[in-house]
């Protein structure tokens, strides 16, 4: 019985210790390449929040943080669900020095239709465009 519960600590001990895997390679500029390591871009986060409150107050919210650019555009569209289509009731642009830009609105809508945000993120860096980002909302209905 002794024997058991020693082997059973021993099985959880090497359990817990750390697994190392080990990749050999007679190429070590091949081992260099095969790494893998992050591809980042520009835009770093592009946060937007839509929601219609219940007196019928469209709330549309966007920004933009981002490195390595020294403009930012957001365009932000509120759009509504008539006749089978999408129009747009409002638009909102906003163009920001730096790498932060910010933009919140509101808007009252009519009731009975389905709504969202549409919105556009563009960085720029010495006027040229680097990369943009698009964001479309789930549908609100505002009874």
């Amino acid at each position: 019985m002794q024997m058991k519960k020693i082997l059973i600590m021993c099985l959880c001990l090497a359990l817990m210790l750390p697994v190392t895997f080990v990749y050999a390679s007679s190429d070590m500029e091949l081992l260099e390449n095969d790494l893998i390591q992050p591809m980042f871009t520009n835009i770093n986060v592009f946060y937007n929040d839509f929601q219609i409150t219940d007196r019928g107050k469209a709330l549309l919210t966007s920004s933009v943080d981002a490195r390595n650019v020294d403009k930012i555009t957001i365009s932000t569209y509120l759009q509504k669900y008539q006749n089978g289509s999408w129009t747009t009731v409002k638009h909102w642009t906003t163009t920001q020095s730096g790498s932060l830009a910010v933009l919140g609105e509101s808007w009252y809508v009519a009731s009975g239709y389905q709504y969202r945000m549409v919105s556009y993120g563009y960085v720029y860096n010495d006027g040229q465009l680097l990369e943009s980002a698009t964001y479309i909302s789930d549908t609100e209905f505002y009874e």
